[in-house]
């Protein structure tokens, strides 16, 4: 066969770095080897793959150039199935999905994602928010349309259901503070800060979505006024602007509280800590990857109370 594998990879090399001993470097054989590969090629097919001459590089040919762009599209096609060989023999699945809630997206989760990665190099991660999905196994929420995403991993607020066909523990809890930007006119306030005192200024909630009810958004409800963002991101940059005040994660706030940028208050109508559980949801069987990540989660919230730790607020949880 003129046309092989190990051909079209030494030709691609020749014509990436520019001369065969680098080729060679790269492909882990010598210079001579390359060229000598390259020779019995170009035998084969009796035409000349590369214009050589002394002191100069090997520069490719008509015919050499439509044989390394036919490998620019050959050669990825042929990694990805050496790719998903491997990923056979070690029981590791090639992709993986996992939606994550924003509210759940703390330090500690990052730096479970970032093991993975690293513990995983070959793992094409897709990462959702969590308010668009459910599980794929979740035959009954798949019905009814109203998520547009699939995952194998789940982390968002608890809402504990066991009719999803997959597993699921508690892997923390939310502590739920009253944030405001730094410049806002809460955070000028002596003291704990009284219902009236919030009735004065419009709120940041959020919208329903799949995770999330109305009802439970509605519980947190502070004012009279306002302003719904659907996306997280919105939250921080109206709350950073000072456009209003928002319930949200104590360990989301933290960050920001520590660089003067929000301000957690205190309040005069809660004498308890309001929080909510994390759900860790999974399908089941995952692969060895999405089996290491639930391990990771699980071992690091060893009595539901470590992935989300942080001080006890004082604003009441209304959903007990």
């Amino acid at each position: 066969m003129i046309i092989t594998t190990e051909r079209l990879h030494y030709l691609w090399a020749v014509a990436e770095t520019g001369s065969f001993s680098a080729a060679g470097e790269r492909l882990g054989v010598t210079g001579a080897a390359v060229q000598q590969v390259i020779r019995q090629m170009e035998d084969d097919l009796e035409a000349s793959l590369f214009h050589r001459g002394a002191g100069r590089r090997p520069e490719l040919t008509e015919l050499g150039r439509q044989f390394y762009f036919h490998a620019l599209d050959i050669i990825p096609r042929l990694e990805g199935l050496e790719r998903m060989a491997s990923l056979c023999r070690q029981g590791q699945e090639e992709v993986l999905h996992i939606g994550v809630h924003a509210f759940v997206m703390t330090p500690e989760v990052m730096v479970a994602l970032t093991q993975l990665q690293q513990q995983f190099p070959l793992l094409e991660l897709f990462l959702y928010d969590a308010e668009d999905c459910v599980l794929h196994c979740d035959k009954l929420r798949l019905l009814d349309k109203s998520a547009r995403h699939t995952v194998d991993v789940l982390l968002a607020p608890a809402r504990m259901r066991y009719d999803h066909g997959g597993q699921s523990i508690t892997a923390g809890r939310i502590v739920w503070r009253v944030a405001v930007s730094a410049s806002h006119p809460l955070s000028r306030l002596r003291g704990e800060v009284s219902l009236d005192d919030l009735l004065q200024y419009p709120q940041l909630l959020p919208m329903p979505g799949v995770i999330s009810s109305d009802a439970f958004y509605e519980s947190f409800r502070l004012s009279s006024r306002l302003i719904h963002y659907s996306q997280f991101y919105q939250l921080q940059e109206m709350l950073l602007a000072g456009m209003g005040f928002a319930v949200m994660p104590e360990q989301i706030a933290l960050p920001l509280v520590r660089h003067g940028r929000l301000r957690l208050l205190e309040l005069d109508f809660d004498d308890g800590a309001s929080s909510t559980a994390v759900e860790l949801a999974w399908v089941n069987p995952l692969g060895a990857a999405g089996e290491w990540l639930v391990e990771r989660l699980r071992s690091a919230a060893p009595g539901a109370d470590v992935l989300f730790s942080g001080n006890v607020g004082r604003f009441q949880d209304r959903r007990s």
